[in-house]
């Protein structure tokens, strides 16, 4: 693992990875917890792990991309099942069903440009405690590895939470077949 000299990251004693020694998906999919966009030499992504926590050198979307992938679910079908499920379009929950899995997509920084990723995703069963920082703000116990501060009161926090748990039930549902009559 290489480590970039000199960086600034705002968790001390995280790794930072270079595109070359970076992990994949594929090692990665199975244990994330949670992965948050950073502004650390460029944009990269704070990945919250049951080992621990480092930075990856690609942007929150594409983990995001990576994981759909990697789960052979489409992002697009994904949207379109929550818009007519839960009717929500914006902020889906990223649902893996074959894995069990959800994570609910919470704010975890202001954006800096229009179309800026300023949300993070957390897995639904990792997240211990949402206790009420300020009433902007609420932090997450992240499965005893990690505290982080989300930029959303707790009650919308609760809100994204239940959306998201909402959404793996129905995508589950989703591929059982009709009994027959």
């Amino acid at each position: 693992m290489m480590v970039v000299d000199g960086t600034v990251h705002p968790i001390a004693g995280a790794d930072v990875f270079v595109r070359e020694d970076a992990p994949g998906i594929a090692q990665l999919a199975d244990d994330l917890l949670a992965f948050i966009p950073v502004y650390c030499n460029g944009n990269n992504t704070l990945v919250v792990t049951s080992r621990g926590l480092f930075y990856l050198p690609w942007r929150s979307q594409w983990v995001k991309r990576s994981m759909l992938q990697h789960f052979s679910i489409s992002q697009r079908d994904l949207r379109r099942a929550c818009e007519e499920d839960l009717h929500v379009s914006l902020y889906v929950p990223l649902a893996i069903p074959s894995a069990d899995v959800v994570y609910a997509p919470l704010k975890v920084r202001e954006p800096i440009s229009r179309n800026d990723g300023a949300h993070g995703y957390f897995r639904m069963d990792a997240i211990v405690a949402a206790d009420v920082v300020s009433p902007a703000a609420t932090r997450l116990m992240i499965a005893d590895v990690a505290t982080i501060d989300v930029l959303m009161p707790r009650p919308k926090v609760l809100s994204r939470l239940r959306e998201a748990r909402a959404s793996l039930i129905l995508q589950g549902a989703r591929s059982v077949p009709y009994p027959s009559v």
